[in-house]
């Protein structure tokens, strides 16, 4: 893996990040310019949450706890309601990340352990699978491997060899496609190819 292309990644990703809040921004202005009530409710939330937090760390007064929870229930009811009517979703005032489990960080945070997302993890993939110049196996395939590319004409002077190409070619071929079909079996021997290569 290239630290270069995690860097690289990483800046993409905080670009996206950036624009995921400036867009939520927008349309948090938008809305509670046609929907005061909504900006209203929030502030009152954001409040709320806020006293919750702090009775919590100063004491642990329950009947206090639960009359702060209802008011908070109550306003996300009312909350709900009015997105419903004007015919949007609670998440509607959320940004929307390309990916909802990492919120385009990249990382996953859980159980105390910070792991690679597997978006970000597929992306590093992807550029080193294209780097390897084996990202084109629709055209590069055994199903559009062309025999007739190779000779099949003996010439043990030129090619060192009682067999054509082609005969070579195949025999080649059957080797990779056995090694292919018993890929799973631990006694399948690994191959290794050799030699330069060379595209029409």
């Amino acid at each position: 893996m290239s630290n270069n292309n995690l860097k690289a990644l990483l800046r993409e990703y905080e670009q996206k990040r950036i624009l995921a809040i400036t867009d939520l921004e927008h349309r948090k202005n938008k809305l509670y310019n046609e929907n005061p009530r909504l900006e209203q409710i929030d502030k009152e939330l954001n409040s709320l949450a806020f006293r919750t937090t702090k009775q919590l760390l100063e004491k642990n007064d329950e009947n206090l706890l639960n009359t702060l929870n209802a008011k908070i229930k109550k306003l996300k009811i009312e909350k709900h309601n009015i997105l419903k009517s004007i015919g949007k979703d609670d998440d509607f005032l959320e940004p929307y990340y390309d990916c909802p489990i990492c919120k385009d960080t990249g990382y996953v945070f859980s159980n105390y352990k910070t792991t690679m997302c597997n978006c970000l993890k597929q992306k590093l993939f992807d550029l080193e699978f294209n780097k390897s110049n084996i990202y084109n196996l629709k055209k590069y395939n055994f199903e559009n491997f062309l025999l007739t590319y190779y000779s099949n004409v003996v010439d043990k002077n030129k090619y060192n060899s009682n067999f054509s190409p082609r005969e070579n070619i195949e025999n080649i071929k059957k080797i990779a496609m056995n090694f292919i079909n018993n890929f799973d079996d631990p006694n399948t021997k690994n191959l290794l190819f050799t030699g330069n290569t060379r595209f029409r």
